[in-house]
């Protein structure tokens, strides 16, 4: 299959990922925003007690039964069960130490009962709604993003902080088999991180506000906080994450998924597309290093 245009990828974009999205986001919104109104409605009526509390029992099962459907009844038996050790540790100052290990044991039997509870492996809305890109390369695999941390990151930190960026990302590209165009990719995130972490930092210095690549905890110390106009800053770096994210995945594809394509062809692929699209990441990425030499 040919590389796609400029025009009909940003088409296809559209049609194909963008419109999907928003469409299937507000068949779910829609009815979580209506069950929210009709309850908010009737705790406002003057309608006995117990009516009000039935129809957010209500409100509540019909969403999970939106997002789990029948698999709606684990939960609900998760939360009778962890009531049931509630009440019959009323008394009892270990009454969560008993509950934890409740929880536990139910999780683990489902899982072994499944023989597959899908262990925590990704955080999805940091990828789909990214602070930065510091966020994302940490978010799309836990397992695999610790395991570089411990044992690459922080044990090539002693050669500064971008050589152990490089290298973490070496060994990922290593990991993952080194072809060209994930090789070009992990190393292309690599320069965006590093610099995006290092730019967000000193402006978060100058500008005393909460605008690091990774969200600051309830008792940082700095001034700015909740200002429209530190949202901005975050929301553009957040919107600039998705248009990285776009960009680097491009590349990827029927064509270069095929196992029977060389790496010659992949290459050609990779910059191929890239240079349909300016290299439009790698402008920004540079644009921004050099802003962050100047205010350096």
């Amino acid at each position: 299959m040919g590389a796609l245009s400029k025009q009909q990828f940003f088409q296809e974009l559209g049609s194909g990922c963008l419109l999907p999205t928003v469409q299937h986001s507000l068949e779910q919104v829609w009815q979580l925003l209506l069950i929210c109104l009709v309850c908010r409605l009737l705790w406002r009526l003057g309608l006995p007690s117990f009516l009000k509390h039935l129809s957010t029992v209500a409100g509540g099962f019909y969403t999970l039964y939106l997002f789990f459907e029948l698999h709606m009844v684990w939960v609900v038996l998760l939360s009778l069960l962890c009531y049931l050790i509630l009440f019959l540790c009323r008394h009892s100052s270990s009454r969560g130490p008993f509950l934890s290990i409740t929880i536990l044991i139910y999780l683990l039997l489902g899982y072994i009962d499944t023989s597959s509870l899908d262990l925590t492996i990704a955080k999805p809305l940091n990828v789909e709604f990214p602070r930065s890109m510091v966020e994302v390369v940490t978010s799309w695999n836990l397992p695999m993003s610790r395991w570089l941390n411990t044992y690459v990151f922080r044990k090539a930190l002693i050669y500064g902080s971008f050589t152990a960026i490089i290298l973490t990302y070496t060994v990922s590209a290593l990991l993952h088999g080194l072809s060209f165009h994930i090789g070009a990719v992990l190393f292309t995130l690599g320069f965006i991180t590093y610099i995006e972490h290092v730019l967000r930092k000193r402006l978060s210095v100058i500008l005393n506000a909460c605008v690091l690549s990774k969200r600051c905890p309830s008792d940082c110390k700095h001034r700015h906080k909740k200002e429209l106009w530190v949202y901005l800053i975050n929301g553009a770096f957040s919107m600039l994450a998705v248009l990285h994210l776009t960009y680097l995945g491009s590349i990827f594809g029927s064509s270069t998924d095929d196992t029977d394509s060389d790496e010659d062809s992949m290459a050609s692929h990779t910059i191929e597309k890239w240079t349909q699209l300016s290299w439009t990441s790698h402008w920004l990425t540079f644009g921004l290093w050099v802003l962050y030499r100047l205010i350096l």
